[in-house]
């Protein structure tokens, strides 16, 4: 410690000031306050201690020291300072209630269709699902699922291009002027069948005449002059063909729009046909025939079908007596013939055998059943072969009836059997569709032994049809 008198250094162990020599034990009151107890011997002990204690106390501020220079060499971490930012909302205002993991998304419209642009003004919606297959905005996907392309779409358009231009002012076609035979020119015997198989044409790719294309006015038209032949008892003029044809026309129609002011007029038809089904199960060329005619039978079926599909009823009497004439006139290999009362190879034929397995399936016979089998075997041993002419002749003949009713069995049934047979008659008729001069779009006639009585307009319908079978029918 220091001496109080002569500041100098002095062992706390004395009683003197070894420098100055005075006493250095202190009484109260003087100029100095000194502890209040004296050092004795005994006590003097505490300072080797105090020593220890501060080496180690020394130690361990060595160690904390290090310790600490060691930590404030760690890299810096620097915190953006909006992070760090917490922001307190105001007592009075609700804080929003979290999303659990795992929520589900908000639900979403399935049927809305993304990225597609519409055409304006937007078309009705569809009356009846028979036809949604005939809607522009799907129809493409029916068309590359079923075997059609980018080739038979532009043959479909050419050739209702070169119908619409060809039609009359009273809506119907002189088919007359394209490849029918002197013979048959003066009749017209078909022009109100051939005006329905053209309007067909026209609703098979779903061209209406409400909903705006660039053939709304020709099916207008059409739809006029059908209306306009049809007598109060629902018959159209000519052979049960128009019959069937017409009013299928006016049931797509109906289907396509839900114009009301047609569905009498359908259903009139129908009714007409139902009476006109003779005792046979089928129908012959006229209402009082007693013989049941193949073909003219596959068009009455086809008619109700369609009347069905957009709920127009009938007695279901008429398809299970029509099953029953179908079985009078099949043979024990599966040809379908052309009537009750035929015999003979020339009364059975493909096309006849086609019309046949087309009406057991519009009747919903199913396809394992082994009269469909052994129809679509036939079918498939004769399939399509390209016409070629020969000088003035064509060898082999084009059979445009035989295509089309083939084509819309084969396309219902699907598999290996439609592939084969939808890529032959493809290739026919892309090849025989003209494109150029004033018959641009229509099909040539390449020898059809029915050519020469219903000309181009019968066979450029039949054919735009056949390339419609892709989604002419969704049923």
């Amino acid at each position: 410690m220091k001496c109080p008198y002569c500041t100098e250094e002095t062992p706390l162990s004395e009683s003197k000031c070894v420098h100055c020599g005075r006493s250095l034990e202190f009484t109260s009151g003087a100029a100095f306050e000194p502890p209040a107890r004296r050092e004795s011997a005994q006590e003097s002990e505490w300072g080797p201690r105090l020593l220890r204690y501060a080496v180690v106390l020394a130690l361990v501020a060595g160690g904390l020291w290090w310790w600490g220079r060691s930590f404030r060499q760690m890299p810096d971490v620097k915190v953006p300072a909006e992070e760090l930012r917490v922001d307190v909302p105001e007592a009075k205002v609700a804080l929003p209630r979290p999303k659990l993991p795992g929520a589900p998304p908000a639900p979403k419209l399935l049927l809305e269709p993304e990225a597609v642009a519409l055409p304006e003004p937007l078309p009705q919606p569809q009356a009846h699902p028979a036809f949604g297959s005939r809607d522009p905005r799907v129809r493409k996907l029916f068309l590359e699922r079923n075997g059609g392309d980018a080739h038979t779409e532009a043959a479909v358009k050419l050739g209702l291009e070169w119908l619409s231009r060809t039609q009359d002012e009273d809506g119907s076609w002189d088919y007359t002027k394209y490849g029918v035979g002197e013979q048959q020119r003066a009749a017209q015997a078909h022009r109100v069948g051939v005006a329905g198989l053209a309007l067909l044409a026209f609703l098979g790719a779903g061209h209406n005449h409400l909903d705006p294309g660039p053939f709304r006015d020709t099916v207008a038209k059409a739809l006029k002059g059908l209306l306009g032949a049809q007598d109060a008892n629902g018959r159209f003029p000519g052979a049960l063909y128009a019959q069937g044809i017409c009013t299928m026309a006016l049931v797509e129609a109906y289907g396509l729009t839900n114009d009301t002011p047609l569905l009498a007029p359908a259903q009139k038809g129908i009714e007409a046909i139902v009476a006109a089904q003779n005792a046979t199960g089928g129908w012959d060329y006229g209402p009082g025939g007693a013989r049941g005619d193949t073909s003219v039978t596959g068009w009455q079926i086809m008619a109700l079908k369609s009347a069905r599909r957009v709920g127009i009823e009938f007695p279901k009497e008429a398809y299970d007596n029509a099953i029953a004439f179908l079985a009078a006139v099949t043979r024990e290999n599966g040809a379908i013939g052309y009537d009750t009362g035929g015999t003979g190879a020339w009364r059975t034929t493909p096309a006849l055998t086609a019309v046949g397995l087309n009406a057991l399936l519009f009747m919903d016979v199913e396809p394992a059943d082994p009269r469909v089998q052994k129809a679509l075997a036939i079918l498939l041993a004769a399939l399509p072969r390209m016409p070629r002419p020969q000088g003035d002749a064509w060898n082999p003949h084009a059979d445009i009836y035989f295509w089309y009713h083939g084509s819309l069995a084969l396309s219902r049934l699907g598999g290996q059997e439609w592939a084969a047979w939808n890529a032959r008659v493809k290739e026919i008729l892309l090849a025989l569709q003209d494109t150029e001069g004033d018959l641009k779009g229509s099909w040539r006639l390449a020898g059809d032994p029915w050519g020469g009585h219903a000309g181009r307009v019968y066979f450029t319908a039949l054919a735009i049809m056949a390339l419609e079978v892709y989604y002419r029918y969704d049923y």
